[in-house]
């Protein structure tokens, strides 16, 4: 099944919210906030983690000084030789939290397993920055890095993508006009592909083996914070499942999670940037330089069980291995297909 052309006019949100509804949202992610933030104080307090992860050195640009990007250079990368391959990192947290520090694990490997240049750039969240402010920033400070003369990255091999919100990010920031023909690749790790999806049919589409789905009770208070009233949920920058294939990078790779709720409509993006139905239980397939990988039996967000407090060590250590696997995989699409 493909999903349709958007429509001139799509769904507005919300359709309906009471005041009480809106209240109780409200003090929720005001919760949520204060809480996620004492989280990652802790996480990632220097005294609480190991030296190793930590970036090259962080900067800021002028047009957004009050966000700070974690930057790192490959300890083999001596001055003078050729420029490295560039990705631009998007940490998740439902646009709503998060910071750049909580992705360094992955930062790290990254860029010294694969010899990459590797930037994890910040954001501002909502509900203070609302839709589309994350990524009118992140469209500015991109455009900054690749005007930014004192980094020794290749101009011609610069790939983007996050995690969850910050996948969706990487997927309609490359949309803007002013970065058309700049960035050649995108990787984004389990997106929320489609507002316009109704919560139960995306819950419906696991399996009914699954375990409970935590998005099932974020993405309404998530949606309330970044989506300010009236927003049309079918604009390609938001519901990136409806934007042009030509205004997208050439090379594209979207990776699911079986049990996650955001499977379906991420798979539905590549059928429909590709124009066709793939076969029904086809994990991995490429097509026209659009890749797409389903990850068996693990939920959204699985290889972070630290973040997630995954009690259980075997699974977590489990869906470690897995994760770097899908991380590996991914740079090996990467060196193939944008990085060549």
């Amino acid at each position: 099944m493909v999903l349709p052309p958007p429509l001139p006019s799509g769904p507005i949100y919300p359709p309906t919210l009471s005041i009480w509804k809106r209240i109780t949202f409200a003090i929720k992610v005001r919760l949520l906030k204060t809480i996620s933030n004492i989280f990652i104080a802790i996480m990632t307090n220097p005294y609480n983690r190991s030296r190793a992860t930590l970036p090259t050195f962080t900067k800021t640009y002028p047009k957004h000084p009050s966000l700070t990007h974690r930057i790192w250079i490959p300890s083999t990368y001596q001055s003078g030789d050729a420029p490295l391959p560039l990705y631009l990192n998007i940490h998740g947290g439902g646009f709503v939290i998060g910071k750049p520090a909580l992705d360094d694990g992955f930062c790290t490997h990254f860029s010294s397993k694969h010899r990459i240049l590797v930037i994890s750039l910040d954001y501002s969240k909502a509900p203070g920055s609302p839709y589309p402010q994350a990524v009118n920033e992140l469209t500015d400070i991109v455009n900054a890095i690749l005007e930014d003369e004192s980094l020794p990255f290749d101009r011609a091999k610069v790939a983007i993508g996050g995690f969850s919100a910050g996948g969706t990010l990487s997927l309609a920031v490359p949309q803007a006009a002013s970065l058309q023909g700049k960035i050649q690749g995108v990787c984004a790790f389990y997106p929320p592909c489609n507002f316009v999806t109704p919560l139960s049919v995306s819950i419906a589409a696991r399996p009914e083996h699954a375990p409970k789905d935590l998005l099932e009770e974020m993405a309404p208070l998530f949606n309330y914070a970044y989506l300010p009233p009236g927003t049309d949920l079918c604009d390609p920058r938001l519901s990136v499942a409806y934007a042009k294939r030509e205004v997208l990078p050439k090379k594209i790779c979207v990776v699911g999670c079986e049990f996650d709720m955001l499977w379906y409509d991420a798979e539905f993006l590549v059928e429909r940037l590709v124009g066709k139905e793939r076969v029904e239980g086809e994990l991995v397939w490429e097509v026209d330089g659009v890749r797409w990988e389903k990850v068996m039996g693990v939920e959204h967000g699985f290889e972070n069980g630290e973040a997630f407090q995954q009690k259980d060590k075997v699974k977590r250590e489990k869906q470690m291995v897995i994760g770097r696997k899908m991380y590996d995989d991914a740079a090996e699409w990467l060196f193939r297909e944008v990085y060549h």
